[in-house]
């Protein structure tokens, strides 16, 4: 199993901020806070050092100021180009500005998103060769490990119209619903076990040396005092970062200290 020598960072602002002014004062505020942190103590951080999920009104917006990390969409619809009113399709957040787009929040499954929408989703962006974070995450926790079973199975068909070779552009974002906005986050003992699952889903599904080439990510109440545990220990390449990504001291902190000592 491969590791990234450089964390991927990738915050979700959801519905926040209110305004596109707010939007472009916060990236601007994080990327001179940013620049200033590789001047003067942190000289390891690269230019680009975090994703940042945003609504898509202002993604072209903050694609012209972010100068320090990556842009991207929180979904994409499933459908092609042609006659379907009010949707977005991969083409159209790419010529945007969009770097990246994130697939199956636990928030949208709870919308109604079925497995079936999901897999032709994930199909369609990798096939625009758009960096695609696919988030995968049970419910609930059995003692027996079924929930490994199933996280495996689901990978397994939400990737079942995926060609081999578009591999490299996919990211996988392990979720626990049940630590998502709550108080206690997975374990990194946890979240180590689940990674061992999905490098193994991944490897049955496309062969190893394809499975290397899939990041994967943690996300579930992150906050700067674990962020870099789940990297050191939970066996993770990154982090999928909601509420703490919408507070620009928080977001830069984990930023940081995830790239320290790297």
């Amino acid at each position: 199993m491969t590791k990234r020598t450089v964390p991927l960072l990738v915050g979700n602002w959801k519905t926040t901020p209110a305004t596109l002014v707010e939007a472009v004062k916060f990236v601007k505020t994080l990327d001179k806070k940013l620049a200033s942190a590789k001047t003067k103590s942190l000289k390891t951080l690269p230019k680009k050092s975090y994703y940042l999920a945003a609504p898509d009104i202002f993604i072209p917006h903050l694609q012209d100021v972010a100068t320090h990390g990556y842009i991207g969409s929180q979904n994409i619809s499933g459908v092609s180009l042609g006659q379907e009113t009010g949707e977005t399709i991969p083409s159209m957040i790419i010529s945007g500005g969009a770097d990246f787009a994130i697939i199956g929040h636990s928030e949208v499954r709870a919308r109604g998103e079925t497995s079936d929408a999901r897999a032709h989703k994930v199909a369609l962006s990798l096939q625009s060769k758009l960096t695609t974070i696919l988030c995968v995450g049970e419910h609930t926790r059995d003692n027996q490990g079924k929930y490994l079973a199933e996280l495996e199975e689901d990978v397994k068909q939400t990737l079942s119209l995926v060609k081999r070779d578009l591999f490299e552009h996919l990211v996988i974002a392990y979720e626990p619903v049940w630590a998502i906005g709550g108080k206690t986050p997975a374990s990194t003992h946890e979240c180590f076990e689940v990674v061992i699952a999905l490098r193994r889903a991944l490897a049955a599904l496309a062969g190893i040396e394809y499975a290397k080439k899939v990041h994967i990510l943690y996300g579930g109440t992150v906050t700067t005092e674990n962020a870099k545990s789940f990297i050191e220990e939970g066996g993770v390449d990154g982090l999928l970062i909601g509420r703490a990504s919408q507070d620009v001291e928080t977001f830069e902190e984990i930023i940081l200290s995830c790239h320290k000592n790297k």
